[in-house]
């Protein structure tokens, strides 16, 4: 799945938990995102798919409030080693990146919560 297809779409909500990030947009679609790779090549897998077959997060472990990316358009999408980094106008920029411990593989985000 190439990222460029995530550039102009609006966020009309956001989940996560430990295994998934998925974002609903405006025109219907979602995109998934999940960890994988090894504790040495660890990588985000995304998909585009319809909205209504994204992932639900089951996990109340770290519930984020995403509403403050509500709204925003992906001006760019980019994988660079493994990270996925989101520019969101007006939010500003996202990154999500796969990590591992205790040899799980779970996401991160930074920022997790309004700048």
């Amino acid at each position: 799945m190439s990222l460029q297809q995530l550039i102009g779409k609006s966020i009309k909500s956001a989940n996560s938990s430990l295994n998934s990030f998925t974002i609903e947009f405006t025109d219907g679609e979602g995109a998934a995102l999940s960890p994988e790779g090894s504790v040495v090549d660890p990588q985000v897998a995304v998909a585009v798919i319809p909205a209504d077959n994204l992932p639900k997060a089951s996990e109340a472990v770290c519930s984020v409030d995403w509403s403050w990316i509500y709204g925003s358009t992906i001006e760019s999408a980019t994988n660079v080693d493994g990270r996925i980094h989101l520019r969101l106008n007006p939010a500003g920029p996202l990154n999500v990146w796969s990590a591992f411990w205790q040899g799980k593989p779970f996401l991160a985000f930074q920022p997790h919560s309004k700048p």
